[in-house]
């Protein structure tokens, strides 16, 4: 379990890490863009679009995040009230719920960037794909995640409802 406990930790570092570092560029990107919009009447090619990029990315491996630190959207008031092996047993079957639809929204995003993924951007001219392939990319970290907190669930004695930290 702390080989799981380790590499869950090391990936929610990694992605926390190049969450802010997509927060920086999509700052860094705004500030020049309103300083050469309204100082010198100009702008970045694709500055916009790129700042689109970063944004949906970043969503994207938020949601995996906030789903390992167990800070995604839950009422455990009354799951709290149970006794711990139904609190396990509830958090389990959320987390399986969870993963079978992010499983479903892989599935889905799939056919659909197959459709439309050769479209190109309007401004960078690149294939949207780039962009749409943030939905699979998220959805899988979230099912990696999800199997890591059932495995721990099952396998840990201090697991269920952690503190939030990884």
């Amino acid at each position: 379990m702390d080989f799981l406990k380790r590499t869950a930790h090391l990936l929610t570092r990694a992605l926390d890490g190049v969450i802010a570092s997509f927060f920086a560029f999509i700052i860094l990107i705004t500030i020049v863009q309103v300083i050469l919009r309204y100082v010198f009447n100009a702008s970045i090619l694709g500055g916009n679009e790129a700042m689109e990029v970063l944004f949906i990315y970043t969503t994207a491996f938020g949601a995996a995040v906030a789903v390992r630190r167990r800070q995604h959207i839950n009422i455990n008031y009354f799951v709290q009230q149970l006794p711990l092996l139904f609190q396990r047993l509830v958090d389990i079957l959320v987390h399986l719920l969870i993963a079978f639809l992010n499983g479903v929204m892989i599935y889905c995003s799939i056919n659909w960037i197959s459709k439309v993924g050769t479209n190109e951007s309007p401004v960078m001219r690149i294939p949207e794909w780039i962009f749409q392939l943030s939905i699979p990319i998220g959805c899988g970290l979230v099912i990696v995640y999800c199997i890591i907190i059932i495995a721990l669930d099952i396998w840990d004695e201090q697991s269920v409802q952690g503190d939030g930290t990884c």
